[in-house]
C-alpha cells in the first residue's frame, strides 16, 4: 500500500523510518527544543503567580475579617 489513508497513519504511523525525510529529525529536534523553552517559561510564570498570592493572602485575609463582621453585624 503505497498511499495509505490518513487514519491508518494516525494510528499505525509511517510503513518505516526510511522513508522519513532528514530535514523532519531537525524539525522534530527543533521543535523539542522549543517545547522544552515553553515548559521553562510556562513554570517561571507560576513560580511568579504563586509569589504574586503570597504577597496578596495579608489582604485576602483582611479582606475576609472584614466581611465576616459585616456578615455578623447584619444577620444577627
Amino acid at each position: 500500500m503505497a498511499d495509505e489513508d490518513f487514519f491508518s497513519k494516525m494510528m499505525f504511523g509511517a510503513d518505516s523510518a526510511s522513508q522519513e525525510d532528514p530535514s523532519d529529525k531537525d524539525l522534530e529536534k527543533e521543535s523539542e527544543s522549543e517545547t522544552e523553552a515553553n515548559y521553562t517559561h510556562i513554570m517561571n510564570q507560576l513560580g511568579e503567580i504563586m509569589d504574586s498570592i503570597d504577597k496578596l493572602t495579608p489582604t485576602f485575609k483582611e479582606i475576609g475579617s472584614m466581611v465576616g463582621s459585616l456578615k455578623d453585624k447584619f444577620f444577627k
